[in-house]
């Protein structure tokens, strides 16, 4: 990847990052989640939403040829076109996705940015560590990046402040164990891709 791409690419993750919106918005307030992930077979990708209602799911899925490369911290560019046609004709109150949000060097990951795209509440769930300092107070190992605690880890995974939700919503959904609507994406989307 070019020098100029990436810095690019740096340039509007921070751009994102000040687009962000932290506030409390109460998952007990939830009607609709949502949940997002995505699998490849060679360079397609099967990106699966999930939505639950209450009582209910229910899920989408698309698939697409993705030309963008891995590179650490630019996971949005392979992912969040696949993943925003997905889940974006859902009502979702809140998007899980699974990536990063806030818990990224630039503030930026692919949560962070499909929240601020589709202007709706997101919190990243991820598998592996990307960014940040864990701070242990109490019970509760923060994630806090330059001073900021924007998530926590708990177990193996580390979920994080997408768009329009505070530390106390990501606190409180990790204590609910790992998503079902994640689990439901991820299991259909590796499915889809068996199919194929």
């Amino acid at each position: 990847m070019e020098d100029f791409m990436i810095e690019f690419l740096s340039k509007l993750q921070i751009f994102i990052s000040k687009n962000i919106t932290i506030k409390r918005l109460g998952i007990e307030n939830i009607k609709n989640l949502c949940g997002v992930d995505i699998a490849y077979k060679g360079n397609i990708g099967y990106a699966v939403s999930v939505m639950f209602d209450g009582k209910d799911y229910f899920h989408k899925y698309v698939k697409g040829k993705v030309d963008f490369p891995y590179i650490p911290g630019y996971l949005f560019m392979r992912e969040a076109p696949l993943m925003i046609k997905a889940v974006e004709s859902f009502q979702c109150d809140l998007i899980l996705v699974d990536g990063h949000g806030m818990a990224h060097p630039r503030k930026s990951g692919i949560a962070s940015v499909i929240g601020v795209i589709l202007d709706k509440p997101t919190i990243g769930v991820a598998k592996s560590k990307l960014y940040g300092d864990i701070v242990e107070e109490g019970s509760t190992n923060f994630i806090v990046v330059n001073g900021d605690k924007v998530g926590v880890k708990v177990g193996k995974y580390y979920y994080s402040i997408g768009n329009k939700v505070d530390i106390d919503d990501v606190v409180e959904l990790s204590r609910n164990g790992y998503p079902k609507v994640l689990a439901l994406a991820d299991k259909l989307s590796k499915e889809l891709k068996k199919k194929e």
